[in-house]
């Protein structure tokens, strides 16, 4: 698992998810305008992030773009 989650935003329900991720997992991150990255270090628990996502919005991935995916190797 990376060390941090980089997301692109593509539209305006980008914020949502994102914003409910940060609330659900307690992750830091950190907003760049039309990114936001997640840092891992320091988390409270074991995140699924991912899962959380699905959670979030079955359509996630039509609202934001993973940069670097945590399931293949660093």
């Amino acid at each position: 698992m990376p060390k941090t989650l980089i997301f692109t935003k593509l539209d305006g329900e980008a914020d949502r998810i994102l914003d409910e991720l940060a609330r659900r997992t307690g992750l830091a991150s950190r907003d760049g305008g039309d990114r936001r990255i997640f840092d891992f270090e320091g988390a409270p628990t074991d995140v699924d992030a991912l899962a959380e996502l699905e959670d979030i919005d079955a359509a996630w991935t039509e609202h934001v773009r993973l940069e670097n995916n945590p399931a293949r190797p660093a």
